[in-house]
């Protein structure tokens, strides 16, 4: 147990870029603290580092887009459908035309997400 208490110091001077570029790197690992990074790096060590996957980050990103228009598709169908419920024959008449324009609005975004999901499953798949 006396083997592994850590009573010794190494001190080293830096210079600011040297500093800035240690933290950096410090930055990008999965290591709680400076001095065990560093021990890390002297003793010749496994450093592990965080990896970001962008493929995700641009699958969510697209995902929310997505999200959001079918949102606000799906708000605007049903305010158009309460309208409907509650028109007169001159009004339902008129309202057609919003129907037929939001079901197009619809399956143009149906197919966006078809697409999306098409090409996503075929890099995946490539991987």
């Amino acid at each position: 147990m006396e083997e592994n208490k850590r009573n010794k110091w190494l001190h080293i001077r830096l210079t600011d870029r040297e500093l800035l570029k240690l933290k950096a790197n410090f930055g990008e690992t999965v290591h709680s603290n400076l001095s065990d990074y560093s021990r890390r790096i002297l003793l010749k060590k496994l450093v592990i580092g965080r990896y970001r996957d962008t493929g995700i980050q641009e699958l969510l990103r697209e995902l929310t887009s997505l999200k959001r228009d079918l949102h606000g598709l799906a708000i605007n169908y049903n305010q158009l459908a309460k309208k409907m419920n509650t028109a007169i024959d001159d009004e339902i008449t008129s309202s057609r035309f919003q129907v037929v324009k939001l079901e197009k609005s619809i399956q143009v975004s149906l197919k966006e997400v078809n697409r999306f999901i098409d090409q996503t499953a075929e890099k995946w798949l490539q991987s």
